[in-house]
């Protein structure tokens, strides 16, 4: 009877414990998000793909501007569980489309705007269009209005900043108390862009200040924290098929001072001097630079083509660059300035290779030139309007350039 009683006291246990699991499993919160993570086509036309650009709310596909794009079959990679309920059927991407998703507990949607860009980006930047990014959230970015190559405009969203990392934090902020936001206080048009170095605090989680930055190609938290590692969140760089002549802008930038390090809990920990020239002054970091992108993936570690925080300005992928380095640097007073920077090679220019859009173009602006790694002076802000790349000419009938 006593090694019955023990067997059904066992049997009891292994019961009650089964069904907790079981309830555990079936209790389980279904997914909330509903976020298009990535998007492919098959077979071939996946190799006319030159990059992605995916953010909150927009999904852009930059592909070789010789691709039809009107009979095309996206594949589309969703949060686990979501499921698109509009505009999956689509196959004809010769203008915008719109792709809604909805979340696995079915409480969430989200709506993309899907543009399969077969264009070329433009050599002229006004930063006269901006777009409020999350509906919750009053932080915008800036687009530019080009030729979609079928007869329409197109919003091309090629800018990113830092904005959605630094909402994490401060998602309450008003428009201009981001890092980066519109001004109409521009040296011509509409709206310039606007910088300013600001303080997070402890809640930055290891961030205790942020630069605005502005720059080509996507700001992304997938797959790492962006507070603690936000130079692998900056992606730099979209293919372009012109070889740079000289960088043109319009700016001012006013500098708040000394630079300092901080430690995770935003204490100083003490002045920073510039490694190249032991000046602690903060200043604004103003370049351009081409690379090449089939380099870029061959020597990173996860063949990403684009660079990083880490390797934008180090890295062995680079062939030219035009970078702001005499005094207006920093601070130009109440005026906006005109620079004129011509590009330098350390590389031969491939022609054939450009045409095949196998190098990229990164522009970066930012408040604090060291912004990146929590180093700058609180209140530092700069302005820039009206960007121009001057590229060499084409040589007729070769797709080469003339040097």
């Amino acid at each position: 009877m006593k090694l019955l009683r023990k067997e059904f006291m066992r049997l009891a246990v292994f019961i009650f414990t089964a069904t907790a699991l079981a309830g555990c499993i079936k209790d389980e919160l279904p997914n909330a998000e509903a976020d298009i993570l990535d998007v492919v086509l098959s077979g071939e036309d996946n190799e006319r793909i030159l990059t992605k650009k995916i953010d909150l709310n927009s999904v852009t596909i930059f592909v070789d501007p010789a691709f039809n794009v009107s009979n095309i079959t996206p594949v589309y990679i969703l949060s686990e569980g979501a499921r698109i309920t509009e505009g999956g059927d689509i196959t004809d991407f010769t203008s915008p489309r719109n792709v809604k998703v909805l979340s696995e507990d079915g409480k969430w949607s989200k709506t993309y705007r899907v543009i399969f860009a077969a264009m070329k980006l433009p050599t002229e930047y006004r930063f006269d269009y901006w777009e409020q990014k999350s509906s919750n959230r009053n932080y915008e970015e800036a687009f530019e209005r080009v030729d979609n190559g079928y007869g329409e405009i197109t919003n091309l969203y090629m800018w990113a900043s830092g904005n959605s990392g630094y909402a994490i934090a401060n998602s309450k902020a008003p428009a201009n108390g981001y890092p980066t936001f519109k001004t109409p206080d521009c040296q011509e048009g509409l709206y310039a862009a606007c910088m300013q170095t600001l303080w997070v605090g402890p809640a930055g989680q290891g961030s205790p200040i942020a630069a605005g930055s502005l720059f080509i190609g996507e700001f992304s938290g997938k797959g790492i924290n962006i507070m603690r590692e936000p130079m692998k969140a900056t992606r730099f760089g979209l293919p372009f098929d012109k070889k740079p002549k000289t960088f043109k802008f319009w700016f001012k930038y006013k500098s708040a001072g000394d630079m300092y390090t901080y430690d995770s809990d935003g204490n100083k920990t003490g002045l920073y001097p510039d490694p190249l020239t032991g000046d602690t002054r903060d200043y604004c970091a103003a370049y351009a630079i081409l690379f090449d992108n089939v380099k870029a993936a061959e020597i990173d570690p996860e063949h990403r083509n684009y660079l990083d925080g880490n390797s934008i300005l180090s890295s062995e992928a680079e062939v030219g660059r035009a970078i702001l380095t005499d005094n207006d640097k920093f601070g130009t007073g109440d005026a906006y300035m005109y620079k004129e920077i011509p590009f330098t090679y350390s590389k031969n220019v491939d022609p054939d290779r450009l045409k095949n859009y196998e190098y990229s173009l990164a522009i970066v602006f930012s408040s604090s030139y060291y912004g990146a790694s929590f180093i700058g002076a609180l209140g530092s802000i700069m302005w820039v309007d009206n960007v121009t790349l001057e590229c060499y000419p084409e040589e007729p009938g070769t797709g080469g350039v003339n040097q």
